[in-house]
């Protein structure tokens, strides 16, 4: 499960007793970041594919935490890059649970057609990934929002639905230590980058992300997560980027709606204030690029069933 040839991934602290570990799937540094938090027992925030697992736990090992102290696996939404590992993490700790969105639950014990409609939208890349396997249901807890979960004795978090990028997409706020836990709502920063992109696949919600966004400003948090990649400080002026970042692609896209997908990405790419002069970087990320196309089409769906420009 955990050859000794794989490298361990560097745990950074975000604060005392949260960690982020760069578990790399696929070998692609600086992509996805589940998020450890280590007391009197521990937890994962958004454990990540399969094909990361064994990485993650090489993680846990290395800050400490033996499968029997690893009590809550938690998922801010149920794709495939976010929790598609679970199963394999919860065989490891046999002790823990995995918290969802109610919705997520019956996927997850049974994810046939998660993984199918998995396959059918990213193709190869779910088979890299890693199969969807499914988590006994007596281990999935629903959590919804308004709910609290006392955390390793480090977090109190607070579960804040926030929809749009997937309708069953939660985030999770602590309120003392004002950190916010984003998955993909707030979108994508790739931290070593400082680069700022939206991850808008269909069926995306703008009016419901907007929304959300604003409900995570109104929190005031101080510290932002992101799954995909890495955390910041100055999280509201983060999170107020993002917004303005959105209302620019729906405009954009608008303007551009029945140009083919590759003009709308060149002109992103040239206009948005957040990836010009970044298209090189952009280009040369071996997943970034298929996803900023998955993006303007869930945008451009949007757009054309009714949806408004802000």
């Amino acid at each position: 499960m955990t050859p000794l040839a794989m490298e361990v991934p560097e745990p950074v602290q975000v604060i005392p007793g949260v960690y982020a570990l760069d578990v790399r799937p696929l070998g692609i540094e600086s992509f996805l970041s589940p998020y450890v938090v280590v007391g009197r027992e521990a937890a994962v925030i958004d454990p990540g594919p399969s094909c990361s697992i064994p990485a993650l736990i090489r993680g846990l090992e290395a800050l400490g935490v033996q499968p029997s102290s690893l009590r809550y696996v938690l998922a801010t939404h149920i794709h495939i890059d976010h929790v598609g590992g679970a199963a394999l993490l919860l065989e490891w700790a046999r002790e823990a649970e995995l918290i969802v969105h109610p919705r997520g639950v019956k996927h997850m014990a049974n994810p046939a057609r998660l993984w199918e409609s998995t396959k059918a939208v990213l193709g190869e890349l779910a088979e890299l990934y890693g199969e969807i396997r499914p988590v006994e249901e007596d281990r999935i807890l629903a959590a919804k929002d308004g709910d609290e979960i006392e955390v390793a004795g480090v977090l109190t978090l607070q579960v804040v639905e926030t929809p749009g990028h997937a309708s069953h997409h939660l985030s999770f706020f602590d309120q003392e230590k004002h950190i916010l836990f984003t998955g993909d709502s707030a979108g994508v920063y790739i931290a070593p980058l400082d680069l700022l992109l939206p991850t808008t696949p269909p069926p995306f919600r703008l009016d419901l992300a907007l929304a959300s966004l604003d409900k995570q400003i109104a929190l005031g948090p101080e510290i932002a997560c992101y799954t995909h990649f890495g955390f910041a400080d100055q999280a509201v002026q983060k999170l107020e980027a993002h917004k303005r970042q959105l209302k620019f692609w729906a405009k954009v896209i608008a303007e551009l709606l029945n140009e083919p997908v590759e003009r709308v990405l060149e002109a992103l790419l040239a206009e948005d204030p957040n990836l010009a002069g970044r298209a090189k970087e952009i280009s040369e990320h071996p997943i970034l690029t298929s996803a900023l196309v998955r993006s303007i089409m869930g945008m451009r769906r949007f757009l054309k069933a009714g949806g408004e420009v802000p």
